[in-house]
């Protein structure tokens, strides 16, 4: 199973927005929710931080295995 957190750091102080907080039983069910292909949830996954990952607006994704 995984948990699902796309979340986004307010800069005003007021701290996380959360946008979606879902537990599922495979990346495939993250990547439907997402409306994202597999490889990019499986990409997001993956440790390690992405160019992309370091735009300003880009939300936080964080996918843990539970």
């Amino acid at each position: 199973m995984y948990n699902c957190k796309v979340y986004h750091e307010s800069a005003s102080n007021r701290g996380r927005i959360i946008l979606l907080d879902i537990t599922v039983n495979t990346l495939r069910d993250i990547a439907k929710e997402l409306d994202m292909t597999y490889q990019q949830v499986a990409d997001l996954n993956s440790r390690g931080i992405r160019k992309y990952q370091k735009f300003k607006y880009f939300p936080k994704i964080e996918i843990i295995k539970i």
